[in-house]
């Protein structure tokens, strides 16, 4: 197998998808913001155990999303597994790392599995945001946030899938080079989230330079129904699932050599 199929794999196209346009597959009309899924396992033991410690002492919604958020941030340092993107939002839990899409995997199922509407959210990113851990060859890779519904309005949030120790270090390197993008954050995001307003750590869209991004696709039930709609940057093959976790272990040490 080739060093590129492996790098186009993980955050990019297959090499077939090159010269193909992307197809706009329609987004789901109306997806149940309490929903449990496949992905989407709250009911699992690990999980419950999980949200139970996140929300421990909160008594309102919007406390309960913070604690969620804090616990997801940090608890599952930004990475990746060599499952890729096909994790249950459990498997995330117990392996401890994860990227844009399966930390937007854990994040919405804890909401939901606390009693919180959230949806996961489907876009396309500039692959910029990941120079210095890891070249994908692609110009631009799927991204996920979640949306979530509190007081009667909707958040949109992202400021979850970079651990506090990475984004701190990355931001300061980004400074300190005048780039906006890499490492895994903008220049311009955050880590923080207040339950009260929108907060993006990569899908950074205000400012003097938003993160570049060409496709919207809107609400999925999940990964999986994402992946399973219409032509994507990223979908896994055979190849490929034997292939990234054979690859991984070096953008992996790299974000660790930044925490440290």
């Amino acid at each position: 197998m080739r060093r590129r199929e492996l790098i186009m794999g993980l955050t990019g196209m297959t090499i077939a998808n090159l010269s193909t346009p992307l197809a706009m597959a329609k987004p789901l009309e109306a997806a149940s913001s309490l929903k449990l899924t496949r992905y989407l396992d709250y009911d699992h033991k690990d999980m419950k155990a999980a949200i139970a410690e996140a929300c421990s002492g909160a008594t309102t919604d919007r406390e309960k999303a913070i604690g969620i958020f804090n616990f997801v941030r940090d608890r599952v340092r930004f990475g990746w597994d060599g499952r890729f993107y096909d994790m249950r939002a459990s498997e995330v839990l117990k392996s401890g790392i994860g990227y844009c899409n399966t930390k937007s995997t854990l994040f919405c199922a804890m909401l939901r599995g606390a009693g919180i509407p959230a949806r996961q959210h489907f876009v396309d990113i500039s692959a910029r945001i990941l120079d210095g851990l890891l070249d994908p060859r692609t110009p631009y890779v799927d991204h996920s946030f979640v949306e979530v519904d509190l007081d009667g309005r909707t958040y949109s949030v992202d400021a979850y899938i970079v651990d506090r120790g990475l984004f701190d270090a990355a931001r300061t390197r980004l400074l300190s080079e005048g780039r906006s993008l890499g490492y895994g954050v903008h220049r311009d995001g955050t880590c923080e989230w207040d339950g009260a307003t929108d907060a993006f750590s990569q899908y950074v869209r205000t400012g003097s330079d938003p993160a570049p991004s060409t496709r919207d696709y809107g609400v999925y039930a999940d990964v999986e129904d994402f992946y399973r709609r219409g032509s994507r940057w990223n979908r896994l093959n055979i190849a490929l699932r034997l292939g990234i976790p054979l690859y991984i272990p070096g953008p992996n040490a790299r974000a660790q050599a930044l925490r440290s």
